[in-house]
């Protein structure tokens, strides 16, 4: 039993009379602990999210735990990842800054894409930072077979006008010399604005690695996804 007043000179309330034992379960109580602040969390984890930034937020709270004898929040923990991130990338608004800046040195010291093999492969990524939206990417390969980023758009979500957007100002800036193959999945976004008047790309396959995927999710064997991917590389007569 407890018994509490409030105090006349404050707006606390000050307990009067204790008689114990205490009785709570200690699953019900909140083992958090005041001084352990995400700045102090953040010195802890900063090696682990340094080594692997996509580390979860569960295995950082388990590693808190075992260090310190408390459960901390799951939000603590994740602000003091975020601030980790910070330190080690800076934040989110330096990093956009220096965007510019970084175009501008890849464009004075890698001519994307003059050195490197007639095809470009186009594939998105969905983000999912503090910032939303789609990433649309365009890659090349060079004469010793290093992939290269040559293009790169960020776009509220995938569709057609974006899609059409990338891969005409693709085709119009960077991948202008004729005959350049593009390779991509069979999304239906990217088919529709290749298909649209004014894209610019006369030739385009699909990606072996994505045909072949779709081939096992329909069919279910190992077997003939191999003999497919085989096939798909496989010389014409002419070639050999």
């Amino acid at each position: 039993m407890v018994r509490v007043a409030k105090t006349r000179s404050s707006r606390f309330w000050k307990f009067r009379k204790y008689e114990g034992p205490h009785s709570c379960l200690a699953s019900l109580m909140s083992q958090d602990h005041a001084q352990l602040d995400s700045n102090v969390i953040c010195q802890h984890i900063f090696p682990m999210v340094h080594a692997d930034a996509t580390i979860c937020v569960k295995v950082l709270q388990g590693s808190v735990e075992s260090a310190y004898g408390y459960k901390v929040s799951y939000k603590k923990v994740w602000h003091a990842k975020q601030k980790a991130i910070a330190r080690i990338y800076g934040d989110w608004d330096e990093s956009y800054d220096q965007l510019r800046r970084y175009l501008n040195a890849l464009q004075a010291f890698l001519p994307a894409f003059r050195h490197c093999i007639p095809l470009v492969s186009v594939d998105r990524t969905h983000l999912y930072g503090k910032y939303a939206g789609t990433l649309l990417m365009g890659i090349a390969q060079d004469g010793n077979n290093n992939i290269l980023p040559v293009a790169f758009a960020l776009v509220e979500r995938e569709n057609t006008d974006s899609w059409y957007f990338f891969l005409t100002n693709l085709r119009r800036h960077v991948a202008t010399r004729p005959g350049v193959l593009l390779i991509s999945d069979r999304h239906a976004a990217i088919k529709a604005a290749l298909e649209r008047e004014g894209c610019g790309w006369e030739h385009n396959v699909y990606c072996v690695r994505h045909i072949a995927s779709n081939f096992a999710t329909s069919f279910k064997s190992k077997e003939a996804k191999r003999h497919l991917v085989n096939a798909a590389y496989s010389k014409t007569q002419e070639q050999s």
